[in-house]
């Protein structure tokens, strides 16, 4: 309460507009980087088709009983672990004094990564649940809102914008219009699955910079669980769902449900416990300086 009434008398004593608050020249960056990335996901709304026709599929291998409930409660879960994580990050960002905009920034990330379940909820159901890595609309949606979310996630957690961050966010909104026209080829060459090595290329590195931001912020090697989990475990379940999981649908399932729960959960809840725990020991520090203060 005291950090949040002591912003609201800097604000008010600094003499800067809302206006020039908002618009900023960050703004103009961050805007040039959405129109890059928005163009790649407008070219594939453009040129990809819709849903296949699964009716003309009829050897279509379905997933049912309670490996389907399994799928569909470990993506569910994802619709309740944000929500969480929004609020650990916001209130814990304000606690250790980061900017507004980093706030902001990083719940607009976060909030992004459940627009990318809700898109890979719809992908798994026109599949019937039975993992296969083709190539869709709803598939491509899922990509690329998140390493959206990712990389915005990233961008909450630059403690001051230079030069060197404006350009790592240029960065990454060329290579999601380069990730998107790399995605139609692969499309249009009898979905050659080659062509998502970018994707998983591209994932890697925003996590390297979210992790590198996250040390910077959590000043612990801890922060290293984040990205085991979530590249490293991710990645290992979903080349064994490539490798043992298209003639086995108890495996096909199996390392479905460990990929996401053991691997992008497990990370994301690893990082939020992160944050809050850094958050409630510089709140403990303020205590003390209080009780110093008092004389205690």
């Amino acid at each position: 309460m005291q950090l949040l009434e002591q912003r609201n008398i800097e604000a008010k004593d600094s003499g800067i507009s809302l206006k020039d608050r908002i618009f900023t020249p960050n703004l103009i960056v961050v805007a040039v980087c959405f129109i890059i990335a928005l163009s790649g996901f407008a070219y594939i709304l453009a040129k990809l088709p819709g849903l296949v026709d699964i009716s003309s599929t009829s050897s279509q291998t379905c997933i049912s009983g309670g490996w389907k409930f399994g799928l569909i409660a470990t993506h569910i879960l994802t619709f309740a672990l944000i929500p969480l994580a929004m609020r650990v990050f916001y209130k814990s960002l304000i606690i250790v004094e980061w900017s507004s905009k980093a706030i902001f920034a990083s719940q607009l990330g976060l909030s992004l990564i459940m627009v990318a379940i809700a898109a890979e909820i719809g992908w798994h159901v026109t599949q019937c649940w039975y993992y296969e890595n083709g190539f869709t609309m709803l598939n491509f949606m899922f990509y690329f809102f998140l390493i959206s979310a990712f990389a915005l996630w990233a961008d909450g957690l630059v403690e001051k914008t230079t030069a060197l961050t404006n350009l790592v966010n240029v960065f990454f909104a060329v290579s999601l219009l380069g990730i998107s026209i790399l995605y139609l080829l692969g499309y249009e060459h009898d979905n050659n699955t080659s062509y998502k090595i970018p994707i998983y290329i591209l994932l890697t590195l925003v996590f390297a910079v979210l992790t590198y931001r996250g040390y910077k912020l959590l000043r612990t090697w801890k922060v290293l669980l984040f990205p085991l989990f979530s590249v490293g475990v991710n990645l290992s379940f979903v080349f064994l769902l490539d490798k043992f999981g298209q003639d086995s649908v108890t495996y096909n399932a199996l390392f479905h449900i460990l990929h996401d729960l053991g691997g992008t959960e497990a990370g994301v809840a690893i990082f939020t416990w992160l944050v809050y725990a850094k958050a409630l020991e510089k709140q403990n520090q303020y205590k003390r300086f209080e009780g110093i203060g008092n004389g205690e």
